[in-house]
């Protein structure tokens, strides 16, 4: 029998008050956690642009292929080869259009699951490899979280359009549009509109640079000419002495003079600079070529019988929107007095264009992604300058290949 029943009866009395004070409290606000803070799963739609486009489900072993269209899910991984491309649209109306030779996984979407939670939807996307352009949509009833993963970076972007590149060594962001806040390992850097930035595997990045940007290195031919440039000759004749290549001042600047001055004529051969790009463009909507052209010399009128041998004819070398092999060129003369016709080249445009001599003669391409039209590049290859013909002396400077 216990000694202090009323005691007892307090002590119950008081435990249950308590617990009663506890369910009063968290009951409500467990309620209102629940109401505020949970989310659904939210999917995004592919659809294929061109090719078969793969998809890695998480719970299976191989991926799928998609030729039309496919409702994706959270950590599903988008996979496209060198001939396929597709479109993400998001369910928070956010587009992203994937390039060829690309991998990125839907790591997370997810939105708020009823109306009164002030949270925001969530976006996150795993940029592995590849090129994407991001579209992030303007808010309607709610904002959105909308994150990229790469594995030098991760960003944070806000309304706005922006083009992702991801390469091993690399990534490269473009601000075409809004503003990305960037992550660093020591700090976060707000990349505003019209700029770009490359972060490489250490975490080091370049200082906000103009969209626009130059994709040959060396134009100016400042540094010595192995740095980006190969160099070549052609001579068919093995009798016949070469032509020669050397990086001259001229008029306070820095040139690569490509010069044949023989007593000889009619033997063909060509003198080249080239270099290497591998750069994929699908995404810019300029391309164009500028560079300072100075003619001294050359005994071939024209561009010869066929417009194919001028003392400066600059080359591009790139695959289509197709994946095929393709290159434009463009010619330079100060002569002709043989009268030779100047062919058009494929797209009907004249295979070469007289200027003055002995004068440096600044040459725009115009862009070449609208001039090319259905054959534009999609991944340019190379960019050569080159000579050709019998004798021709000939300067060459400021190169550039511009992008946008």
């Amino acid at each position: 029998m216990r000694k202090n029943p009323e005691r007892m009866a307090w002590t119950v009395l008081g435990t249950a008050f308590v617990v009663f004070c506890i369910l009063a409290v968290s009951i409500p606000l467990g309620i209102r956690s629940y109401l505020l803070n949970t989310t659904d799963e939210q999917e995004a739609q592919l659809s294929v642009i061109e090719g078969t486009i793969l998809v890695q489900k998480p719970d299976v072993s191989e991926p799928i292929g998609v030729t039309e269209s496919a409702t994706l899910a959270s950590g599903d991984v988008v996979l496209t080869d060198h001939a396929s491309r597709g479109t993400l649209d998001l369910f928070d109306r956010s587009h992203v259009t994937v390039y060829s030779d690309t991998s990125i996984e839907l790591e997370r979407m997810e939105a708020p699951r009823f109306d009164l939670s002030p949270e925001a939807n969530e976006v996150v996307l795993n940029l592995t490899g590849g090129l994407v352009r991001v579209g992030v949509a303007l808010p309607r009833d709610r904002d959105t979280m909308f994150r990229v993963l790469t594995p030098h970076t991760s960003l944070e972007l806000q309304e706005g359009s922006y083009r992702l590149n991801v390469t091993n060594q690399a990534t490269e962001i473009t601000v075409v549009r809004g503003q990305a806040l960037v992550s660093l390992p020591t700090r976060r850097l707000l990349l505003p509109q019209g700029t770009r930035m490359r972060v490489d595997l250490d975490g080091e990045s370049t200082v906000p640079l103009p969209a626009t940007q130059n994709l040959i290195e060396n134009g100016d031919f400042s540094l010595p000419l192995s740095n980006g440039w190969l160099t070549s000759t052609l001579v068919l004749n093995p009798s016949v002495p070469p032509p020669a290549l050397e990086v001259v001042e001229n008029g306070g600047r820095q040139a690569v003079r490509l010069v044949r001055r023989q007593g000889d004529e009619g033997n063909h051969t060509e003198v080249a600079i080239r270099q290497r790009l591998d750069k994929n463009v699908r995404d810019f909507s300029r391309l164009d070529i500028t560079l300072d052209v100075l003619l001294n010399y050359q005994d071939l009128p024209g561009g010869g019988l066929l417009s194919s041998e001028f003392p400066v004819i600059v080359r591009l070398d790139y695959e289509d929107l197709w994946g095929d092999d393709k290159f434009w060129t463009h010619g330079f003369y100060y002569q002709n007095v043989a009268g030779y016709p100047i062919a058009p080249d494929p797209w009907g445009w004249p295979s070469g264009e007289q200027i003055p001599q002995g004068v440096w003669f600044p040459y725009e391409s115009g862009n070449l992604l609208d001039l090319l039209g259905d054959n534009a590049p999609a991944r340019i290859t190379s960019l050569t300058v080159y000579a050709s013909g019998w004798n021709y002396d000939s300067l060459i400077s400021e190169v550039q290949l511009i992008a946008e």
